[in-house]
Order: C-alpha cells, then sequence, then structure tokens
C-alpha cells in the first residue's frame, strides 16, 4: 500500500494520484520486492485467464454435442414395399429402356414405393477394407417436393476394435442440365448432426459414399441423361422424355 502524506489514505500500488483526496502521491515512497515491498499484480490477468478457460470449456461442449449429434442413428419410415412393387419397378425400367426406340414424347411415372423396391433388389457388396470400412445394411428413399431424400444406413467396423451402425442421409434436387442427369446437393446429416449444401458440394463425402452404392448402374444413368425433364412431388417422379429432333 501507498499512504498519501496529505490525508493518510492508504493507496493500492500503481497508483498515482490518491484515491480518496486526489493528492498526488509520492512514488519515491514504494519499495521493490528485493527490499520488502509488495509485487505488483497485473490487473486483468486473473479475468483473461477466466475468459480463456471458458473459451475451452465452450470448445469441448461444441465437439462433444457434434459427437453424440453424428452419432445417433434415426429410425427411417417403414414404407412396407411389396412384391407386386417390384414387378411394377421393373416394367418401368423396361420401359425408360424403350424410350429412345420408341422415338415419341413420353412421362412414365414411378412412386416412392416402386423406387425403394427397385433399390432394395440391388444388393450391395461388403468391404474387405481391413482397416475403417462402413458396410452398407439399408438404404430408403423419401420423396418431398422437388426433393430426393436418400436415407444410409450402414455399419462402421475399424478393424476388429470397433463397430458401430452409422445413418447419412442426403437430400438433393434431380434434374436434366445440358443433357446430364445431376443430383444437386441441398442438405446433408450425419446422424442428427445437420451438413449444410456448401459444406457437402466442397468435401464431396456424399457423393462419395452413396457414389460406391450405385457404381453399378451406369447404364440406368445413360437412360436418366437422355430424359428432357425430371419432376418430383412428395408421391411420384414424372420422367419426361422427348425424342431429339431429326436431323436434316
Amino acid at each position: 500500500m501507498l499512504t498519501c502524506s496529505k490525508c493518510g489514505y492508504d493507496n493500492e500500488l500503481g497508483r498515482i494520484f490518491c484515491h480518496s483526496c486526489g493528492a498526488k502521491l509520492d512514488l519515491s515512497e514504494i519499495k521493490s520486492p528485493s527490499q520488502g515491498g509488495a509485487k505488483l499484480k497485473k490487473r486483468g490477468a486473473g479475468a483473461g485467464r477466466f475468459v480463456w478457460r471458458t473459451i475451452g470449456v465452450l470448445i469441448l461442449l461444441a465437439i462433444v454435442a457434434i459427437i453424440y449429434l453424428a452419432a445417433q442413428v434415426p429410425t427411417p419410415q417403414h414404407l412396407g414395399t411389396t412384391n407386386q412393387d417390384l414387378i411394377s419397378a421393373d416394367k418401368k425400367r423396361f420401359d425408360l429402356d424403350q424410350l429412345a426406340a420408341q422415338n415419341r414424347p413420353q412421362v412414365i411415372t414411378v412412386t416412392e414405393a416402386e423406387l425403394n423396391a427397385f433399390v432394395s433388389s440391388l444388393g450391395f457388396k461388403k468391404s474387405d477394407t481391413r482397416g475403417a470400412a462402413i458396410t452398407p445394411i439399408s438404404v430408403q428413399l423419401e420423396l418431398g417436393n422437388g426433393e430426393v431424400t436418400a436415407i444410409f444406413i450402414g455399419r462402421l467396423s475399424i478393424g476388429n476394435t470397433f463397430s458401430k451402425n452409422v445413418c447419412l442421409t442426403y437430400t438433393g434436387r434431380p434434374m436434366i442440365e445440358d443433357g446430364q442427369f445431376v443430383f444437386q446437393p441441398v442438405r446433408g446429416l450425419i446422424g442428427s448432426l445437420p451438413i449444410p449444401g456448401p459444406i457437402m458440394e466442397a468435401t464431396g463425402i456424399f457423393d462419395q459414399c452413396f457414389g460406391k452404392l450405385f457404381v453399378n448402374l451406369g447404364h440406368e444413368r445413360q437412360v436418366l441423361n437422355s430424359l428432357k425433364s425430371i419432376s418430383v412431388t412428395s408421391q411420384q417422379v414424372d420422367l419426361s422424355y422427348e425424342p431429339p429432333p431429326a436431323a436434316h
């Protein structure tokens, strides 16, 4: 403490003027720590440590929340496809193959049940990777206004030490652009953790995962490339075809 010579008030070290009367203090009275004087405390040091600790706790909580959300595996709505849906899906697949041969405008309508019956018939190969691998369990498609949502559930395995079910949800807009079928990303989920469309496009993680599932559908993609447009509602997908103009 530094005592004011005018009013006798004990001021804390570091002040220049008396807190009580305002008189200038005699700083020559201050003793250095080596002479038995008190050490000056850095103002704000305690507050700074508190702020950084608070930031560290918030970051840790955010990481825990991200891991928790990503680990969730929602239960998809059971669509209950039938053998008749599969038969109908095969017929419409045949009709799509015949579009170019018939050479006339057509619209082929595919229901949500028919789409899922077709997908369930594909059969997915198990990974032979000894390291980290995801083995497909099921894939389900849900229709919305202008959008299709693919829900993938698989088993994540890391060697023989770790195994857990995971869920990837991929929502996009199927469309024809410049004579090519594209699936424009809208949003995605890892478990219950939302992934914005721009991040999905930048990383390509969803395209890689779902692309491996449908890697053997090259012929079907060529047929889709021949379409004029694709329209999606909550009940069905309309595939519109028009023959190319005759060459003169």
